[in-house]
């Protein structure tokens, strides 16, 4: 299936943002206010490999932390990840053995990111991005003879980009965030949700780790 493009994924956040209500007034006086956030996501990642894709699936589960510092229009962001599946070794013929295989993935990354956030207490806010990957990987496999290497590890270095939205919880409940500020210091929660296409290089012995990724989670601004 063909990935969507960014501006398709882009056009219907925007649209909305603008059309849910908002205060009448701009608030330039803090677009420049600094403010750092974290957030927990999960959800589940393709990878472009053939050979990864009989194996493990097409989809596989995803964890990643994130932490993010900047202002209300850009921001960068640091992500660490973590993803696990296991499968069956493949025979000549293509079919699944009785051999038991497991792929571990550590994808890191920074990134650059705009969020169309103009308001004061706006709903929703767009975002997109792009930045940097350096994932860390490693497969282990079930081989009878002792003496038979069983397990390989790399790196690789790549870029993505990304386009999502956050949807600001305090509108819905004044209060609590008032009083979520003055017990932990918490300006802003928020519902995310990200979808990233990642461009891995590969060489021709290599595995192909290209594909696209949707996470969605909480974040907390302070």
């Amino acid at each position: 299936m063909r990935p969507p493009s960014p501006v398709a994924l882009a056009l219907p956040l925007i649209g909305l943002a603008l059309a849910l209500p908002t205060p009448a007034h701009a608030a330039d006086s803090t677009l420049w206010t600094f403010h750092k956030g974290v957030a927990v996501r999960y959800g589940t990642f393709t990878l472009n490999d053939a050979y990864l894709t009989q194996v493990f699936g097409a989809q596989n589960d995803e964890l990643k932390l994130e932490y993010d510092m900047g202002w209300r229009l850009v921001e960068i962001g640091a992500t660490a990840g973590f993803a696990q599946d296991s499968g069956f070794l493949q025979t000549s013929s293509g079919t699944a053995s009785d051999e038991h295989d497991m792929l571990s993935l550590y994808p890191l990354g920074a990134d650059l990111r705009v969020r169309l956030d103009f308001f004061d207490e706006q709903w929703l806010v767009p975002t997109g991005g792009i930045g940097g990957n350096f994932w860390l990987w490693g497969e282990n496999w079930y081989v009878p003879d002792p003496t038979t290497d069983n397990a390989r590890a790399g790196s690789k270095l790549g870029w993505s980009w990304s386009a999502g939205g956050m949807l600001r919880l305090d509108a819905f409940d004044r209060k609590a965030a008032s009083e979520l500020v003055a017990q932990t210091g918490i300006d802003d929660t928020f519902l995310v949700c990200e979808y990233k296409h990642n461009y891995m290089p590969t060489g021709a012995k290599e595995l192909h780790m290209s594909g696209w990724e949707v996470t969605g989670g909480l974040r907390f601004d302070f």
